[in-house]
């Protein structure tokens, strides 16, 4: 695929006692918190607020939706005996999707890609920045490039700056290795301030 460069050069992250704070700003563009500089860039006085809502959120967080599980692709995807996990994120946020995705029984020490998957005849496709390859109409945001933990575990928040609408996507685990989708959730609905 044409995306292997971009998707190796995306900040990895392992499981620590304290789940990573990211914050996604585009495809290929993101960091962790406690390394965003307000003055980084063109774009520093989006990047500022984006900090600064995210931070604001951590130490009090807006409502969360029910968490939602992940589970086995059904038909397109690969089995990975035992693997797990859940999604949870805010229903509506101001500039930013925000979301904390827990995942269990995975390869150890392995890479994976975390992605938000739209769907031309649902809210947002359009406005995820790149089209699927042989079906230019559906859109998808590969956001962050994860590794898993010695155990098969991984822990993250996430702050990811979309354009302002609804939207109505599905959200995937990749395997780095041949980008088979080894967890998702089917659509569901948030909205972006």
């Amino acid at each position: 695929m044409l995306l292997l460069p971009f998707l190796l050069a995306v900040l990895p992250v392992t499981t620590q006692d304290t789940p990573p704070h990211l914050i996604v700003f585009g495809p290929g563009d993101s960091a962790k918190l406690s390394a965003v500089e307000s003055d980084a860039g063109p774009a520093k006085g989006t990047r500022a607020t984006l900090r600064a809502r995210f931070e604001a959120d951590l130490e009090s967080p807006a409502g969360f939706a029910k968490p939602l599980p992940l589970e086995e692709f059904p038909v397109y995807g690969r089995l990975v005996p035992g693997a797990g996990g859940r999604i949870e994120f805010h229903p509506s946020f101001a500039g930013e999707f925000v979301t904390k995705a827990s995942l269990e029984g995975l390869l150890p020490s392995h890479r994976y890609i975390l992605t938000l998957n739209g769907n031309p005849q649902r809210e947002g496709n359009a406005r995820l920045p790149t089209p699927v390859p042989g079906n230019a109409a559906e859109h998808y945001f590969d956001f962050q490039t994860i590794t898993t933990d010695a155990h098969g575990r991984y822990g993250g928040w996430f702050a990811i700056a979309l354009p302002a609408g609804s939207y109505d996507v599905r959200f995937y685990v990749k395997d780095t290795s041949d980008f088979k989708i080894v967890l998702y959730h089917d659509f569901f609905p948030f909205v972006i301030d």
